[in-house]
C-alpha cells in the first residue's frame, strides 16, 4: 500500500476533470480524496503500486478532451488509510491554474435539448460537464458553483442528485440548472403566445428585430433570407456598409451561401464556433450581407440559439451595441440603449460576468488566421519563447487588447474595440483586472505604443511602473515572431493604416530588419499628403487628388472650389503617411471616383472585393533616402490613371503592382535571405497576403503569418510583450 499526492495544472477547471478522476480511482480500486485548488487539482491517491502507477499513467492519457494538462507531479508520502475516495470541498490559495473557454453544447446535451421525453427539453440553459459556459461566468477560482454567476440558482433535487451522482455526466458540473432551478428567459416585445423563445421567433418570422442575449453578449438578430429587415436593422444601426455575419442551422445551411472546404466545416463545426468569412457561391450574391466576395458565418454555439435555429435556419447576428461602443451584457442597459433598433427583446437572468464577442478568422493554407481572437479561445494563453512574468503589454489604439506575461504564457484580452470612448475603456480596464485577478499576475513592468495620444500609452503612463515604449511596426513584427516561435533576426514587411514613427511621422508600409530586441527601418513608400490630416482618411477624395497632384494628371473628385482650396492647403501640407492603408484608400477614390468611407479600412476591403484577374500590373520605381529605399508610387498612379480598361482589371492590377513591390523591395533588402514576417492590418487582404507568400516562396525565402493572433492591430500586444521580456 502507499500514497501518492498529485498536483495537475492547465485546463483542469470546469472540464469534468474531477468527476474523471473519482471514477478513474474508483476503476483502479484506490481511496483518497480530489479538490479544486488555485494551483489546479490536488489529488491524494492510496493503493498497491500497481495500481497507483495505472492510474497516473492513464491520468495523462484518458483526460476529459476539453482538459489540457501542462504538468503532473507526484510525491509519495505516507498513508493515511482513506475508506473510500470523494471529491471535497475545493481549498483556495493563489491563482495558478487555466480557465476553459466558452464551448457550444456538445451532442449528448443537444440530443436531450431536442427531446420531447427528456426532462430538460427545450431548456435554454442545458449544460454538462463537457460543455456550456466558462470565462463568460468566472468570477473568481478556484472554478466553482458559488464563484460564477449561477451562484444565485441553487439545485433543485433532481439537479443536486445529478450534481452528486458518479455515473452522471453532470457530476461536479458547475453551471448544472433545469428548467425548474435554472435561469428563465424574458421577453419582451408585441408577440402575445405564451413563451418567450416562441414570441421571438414569430418576431424573427415576422421580419422584426430582435435582441437575443447569449453566452458574452447580446446580438441583434434578423431573418437573414429578408432584405428588408436587413436593411431595417442597417439603418438603425447606422451600419450601412459593414458586412453581417449569420448564423446558420448547420452545415447544410450553410452551403446555400457559401462553398466549404473540409477544414472550414471541421472548424466552424468545432466546439469554439468561431465566425468563419467563407467563399460565396456567387461574388454578387447576399450584397445585402456583405458586399465582398465572402460572407462570415456560424453555427450555433449555445442551447438558446439551437432552439431558435430549429425554426428559423438562418439569422443576421450582429453584436448589440451603440456606435464604436462595447457589446452590451446588461438587461437593464439593453432596453435602453437599443429601445430604437430592436422590436423586441429575448433575454435571460443569467448574468454575463465576462464581455466577449464573437471570434472571427478565415482558413488560409489550410489553417485559422484570425481576425479577432475572443469567444471560444480567451482565456486560453499562448506559449511564449521566454518567460514573461510581470510584464503586461496595453496594445495600441484601434482594436484594443492587452497582454499579461506569467511564466511561458501570454494571456490576451478577449475583443474589446477602438479606444475612442470612456466606455470601451472601462470594459479593456475590467478585463484587464479580471485576469489580474483570475491568473494572479501583478505587473511590475507596462510595455506601450509610441503614440503619446494613444488611450492605451497613456494609461500605461499611469501606472507608476518601468515603462517600455515601442514602435508600433516593430511590435507588428515581434507579435508574428513570437507567434511562430522566431527568435532569429527577420525581416518584416508591416502594412497598415497607421503607427507613430520614430521621426514622429506616420508610417504604415514598413520594411524593417531586426529581432525581438531591435529592428532598422531599411524600407518604406514615399509619405503621401493627408489633406486636412485625419479628415482625410474618411474623405478619401482628399488622398487620391494628393497623389494625382504628384502626377501631370489633372482629375475632378470635389467641387471646384473645394478642389482649389485643397491645392492650397497641399502646398503647405504638414501631415504626412506612408500607410498602404492609405495607398489602398486614394486608389480606390481614384478609379471608382467614390469621395468617402464611411469606417476605416472599408475603401481597401471594396478594392480587393472588386478585383478581376488579371495578369498585369503597373510600373515600378524606387528612391532611396537617407538609407532607406522607398518605393515611387507616382509612375504606378499615373500609369492608373491613364488606363482605359474596367476599374475591376484596375483594381486586380493595383494589387499585382503592390505584391511585386513588396518581392522587389525583399529581393533588394534582404539579400542574406533572412526569414520574411508579414504583419499589419493590411495582411486581412488576401490577394496581397496570398501573392506575396507565393511570390516570396518562388524567390526562395521563407515566409511566415500569423496563425495564433490576429494580424491587425488586436495582436500587437503580444509582440510588445515579447519586445519588453527581451529589453528588461
Amino acid at each position: 500500500m502507499i500514497h501518492i499526492q498529485i498536483h495537475v495544472s492547465g485546463i483542469v477547471q470546469g472540464v469534468g476533470f474531477r468527476p474523471f478522476v473519482h471514477r478513474l480511482a474508483k476503476t483502479h480500486h484506490l481511496m483518497g480524496v480530489c479538490f479544486n485548488s488555485g494551483e489546479g487539482v490536488e489529488i491524494h491517491v492510496e493503493g498497491s503500486e500497481t495500481s497507483v502507477h495505472a492510474f497516473l499513467s492513464n491520468l495523462q492519457t484518458q483526460a476529459p478532451a476539453l482538459a489540457q494538462i501542462q504538468k503532473i507531479t507526484a510525491t509519495e508520502g505516507p498513508v493515511q488509510a482513506y475508506s473510500s475516495f470523494e471529491i471535497i470541498e475545493s481549498q483556495t490559495g493563489s491563482h495558478e491554474t487555466l480557465i476553459a473557454a466558452d464551448i457550444a453544447p456538445c451532442e449528448d446535451c443537444v440530443r436531450e435539448l431536442l427531446d420531447p421525453q427528456d426532462r430538460r427539453y427545450r431548456y435554454p440553459f442545458i449544460n454538462c460537464t463537457n460543455c456550456g459556459p466558462r470565462y463568460t461566468i468566472i468570477q473568481d477560482i478556484p472554478y466553482d458553483r458559488k464563484n460564477t454567476t449561477m451562484s444565485a440558482f441553487s439545485l433543485c433535487p433532481d439537479c443536486e442528485k445529478e450534481y452528486t451522482d458518479i455515473t452522471n455526466r453532470r457530476y461536479h458540473a458547475q453551471p448544472n440548472a433545469c428548467k425548474c432551478c435554472g435561469p428563465q428567459l424574458e421577453y419582451i416585445g408585441n408577440s402575445t403566445l405564451n413563451d418567450p423563445l416562441k414570441n421571438a421567433i414569430q418576431d424573427l418570422k415576422q421580419g422584426k428585430i430582435v435582441a437575443i442575449k447569449g453566452i458574452g453578449g447580446i446580438h441583434l438578430a434578423c431573418d437573414a433570407r429578408d432584405p428588408q429587415a436587413i436593411r431595417r436593422l442597417r439603418q438603425r444601426k447606422h451600419r450601412e456598409t459593414k458586412p453581417l455575419a449569420i448564423m446558420v442551422k448547420d452545415l447544410e445551411t450553410a452551403k446555400e451561401f457559401v462553398r466549404l472546404d473540409p477544414i472550414e466545416e471541421k472548424i466552424l463545426n468545432s466546439p469554439e464556433r468561431p465566425i468563419i468569412l467563407c467563399a460565396k457561391h456567387d461574388p454578387q450574391a447576399c450584397q445585402d450581407l456583405s458586399h465582398t466576395k465572402e460572407l462570415g458565418i456560424f453555427l450555433p454555439y449555445s442551447p438558446l440559439h439551437i432552439l431558435l435555429l430549429q425554426e428559423c435556419t438562418a439569422l443576421v447576428m450582429t453584436s448589440a451595441n451603440l456606435h464604436d461602443l462595447p457589446v452590451l451584457i446588461d438587461n437593464e442597459e439593453a432596453k435602453e440603449q437599443l429601445k430604437d433598433i430592436a422590436d423586441s427583446f429575448l433575454l435571460h437572468d443569467r448574468p454575463i460576468e465576462n464581455r466577449c464577442d464573437d471570434s472571427l478568422m478565415r482558413i488560409v493554407n489550410q489553417a485559422p488566421y484570425f481576425i479577432r481572437r475572443s469567444r471560444g479561445y480567451v482565456p486560453l494563453p499562448l506559449t511564449t519563447q521566454e518567460d514573461v512574468s510581470g510584464i503586461l503589454a496595453v496594445g495600441a489604439h484601434q482594436k484594443g487588447s492587452f497582454a499579461l506575461g506569467k511564466d511561458h504564457q501570454a494571456f490576451l484580452s478577449p475583443y474589446i474595440g477602438n479606444m475612442e470612448n470612456l466606455e470601451t475603456f472601462a470594459h479593456y480596464h475590467k478585463a484587464l483586472k479580471t485576469m489580474e485577478r483570475l491568473f494572479s499576475i501583478t505587473p511590475s513592468l507596462v510595455a506601450c505604443d509610441l503614440h503619446p495620444d494613444y488611450t492605451a500609452t497613456q494609461y500605461a503612463q499611469s501606472l507608476n511602473l518601468p515603462l517600455v515604449p515601442i514602435q508600433h511596426h516593430h511590435a507588428h513584427m515581434a507579435s508574428c515572431m513570437e507567434d511562430n516561435q522566431l527568435h532569429e533576426p527577420c525581416f518584416g514587411i508591416i502594412w497598415d493604416g497607421t503607427g507613430w514613427g520614430e521621426d514622429q511621422t506616420i508610417w504604415g508600409s514598413e520594411f524593417l530588419i531586426g529581432d525581438l530586441n531591435s529592428y532598422q527601418r531599411c524600407g518604406s513608400i514615399l509619405p503621401i499628403p493627408l489633406l486636412g490630416g485625419e479628415k482625410a482618411i474618411h474623405e478619401i477624395a482628399r488622398i487620391a487628388l494628393a497623389m494625382s497632384w504628384q502626377t501631370d494628371k489633372e482629375i475632378a473628385l470635389l467641387e471646384d472650389s473645394t478642389q482649389e482650396n485643397l491645392k492650397k492647403i497641399g502646398r503647405h501640407a504638414s501631415v504626412f503617411s506612408s500607410g498602404m492603408g492609405r495607398l489602398l484608400d486614394g486608389f480606390y477614390s481614384l478609379i471608382t471616383k467614390k469621395t468617402h468611407q464611411t469606417y476605416e479600412g472599408q475603401a481597401p476591403v471594396a478594392l480587393e472585393a472588386m478585383a478581376k484577374p488579371v495578369a498585369k500590373r503597373y510600373p515600378t520605381a524606387y528612391q532611396t533616402k537617407n538609407k532607406i529605399r522607398y518605393f515611387d508610387w507616382t509612375p504606378m498612379v499615373k500609369a492608373c490613371l491613364e488606363d482605359t480598361d474596367p476599374q475591376e482589371y484596375k483594381a486586380q492590377k493595383i494589387h499585382n503592382t503592390l505584391i511585386q513591390m513588396a518581392i522587389e523591395q525583399t529581393c533588394a533588402l534582404n539579400p542574406d535571405h533572412l526569414p520574411v514576417i508579414l504583419s499589419g492590418g493590411c495582411f486581412q487582404n488576401q490577394i496581397l497576403l496570398k501573392g506575396i507568400i507565393s511570390g516570396l516562396k518562388k524567390h526562395g525565402y521563407r515566409v511566415y503569418w500569423h496563425r495564433r493572433v490576429s494580424c491587425t492591430d488586436e495582436g500587437i500586444a503580444l509582440g510588445q510583450l515579447a519586445i519588453a521580456q527581451k529589453r528588461m
